[in-house]
């Protein structure tokens, strides 16, 4: 599986998940957001972005809600996603 973020500043690096890894919120705060997708975003905009992902159950847990409000400085709630 490949996680990758684009914007109209462009994307970020191509990040891989682990074959077989199962991800989970932990899984994916750890070793997808932490690890490369904010770094990426970060230097991309100069921290001036708003975070929004789709509803994959590792993208709407409380631990990963919990994750984004320490390190992003926005970010679309998840009832405010479009479907």
């Amino acid at each position: 599986m490949v996680s990758v973020a684009v914007s109209i500043l462009g994307k970020i690096d191509l990040l891989f998940v682990q074959p077989g890894a199962k991800i989970s919120s932990v899984y994916y705060c750890d070793n997808v957001q932490e690890q490369g997708l904010l770094l990426d975003i970060h230097r991309l905009s100069n921290d001036n972005f708003l975070f929004q992902q789709d509803e994959a159950p590792a993208h709407h847990s409380r631990h990963s809600v919990a994750y984004r409000r320490s390190h992003v400085p926005e970010f679309t709630e998840v009832e405010n996603w479009p479907p």
